[in-house]
């Protein structure tokens, strides 16, 4: 069994997932705002997701984190480095629930999620896949320093990718 490392920022714990997460992440995926995320899906579709995230970590030996707010210990997202099959290349990845949007949560989370698959992983290169209509992601991408590279359709979803800063810079400039 892979050991999920436990990351901390100032006001998140990026953590493995739990069985308590699933009631969070069946409401985020019924509502609106997961038709970026694949969303919406029942509560089936949803478990089914929670688990491939997890399973991540036992594939590929990386995976996204569930996000936990150190403040009220009440998971808040889920942010990280993934990899289906179907990708052109692994990306970084984020998501919050609607609760918690405007914080600076998900920056918070993407920036350590980064710093690690650089640091500890050792990847040369980032990138995060976005769909067009998903602004909040764009212009985090951009405050992250990412640009966008290209379009990128597969399976009829068209999404851009969003190149992030190269290791050195983004420990200098982004981190």
């Amino acid at each position: 069994m892979t050991d999920i490392p436990v990351l901390e920022t100032d006001r998140l714990i990026l953590r493995g997932f739990r069985k308590s997460d699933v009631v969070p992440m069946t409401a985020f995926f019924a509502g609106e705002e997961s038709r970026f995320y694949g969303g919406p899906l029942d509560e089936a579709q949803a478990w089914r997701r929670l688990a491939t995230y997890a399973g991540q970590w036992l594939i590929n030996g990386f995976g996204e984190w569930a996000l936990e707010s150190k403040e009220t210990g009440d998971f808040v997202g889920f942010c990280g480095p993934w990899y289906p099959p179907d990708l052109p290349e692994p990306e970084i990845a984020w998501a919050l629930l609607p609760e918690h949007y405007g914080r600076g949560l998900a920056a918070e989370a993407a920036k350590r999620a980064i710093r690690y698959v650089y640091e500890d992983l050792g990847w040369s290169t980032a990138m995060s896949l976005i769909e067009p209509a998903n602004e909040a992601s764009i212009r985090l991408a951009t405050r992250l320093g990412a640009s966008f590279e290209r379009d990128y359709l597969d399976h009829g979803w068209n999404a851009r990718i969003y190149r992030h800063l190269p290791p050195t810079r983004f420990l200098q400039e982004a981190a």
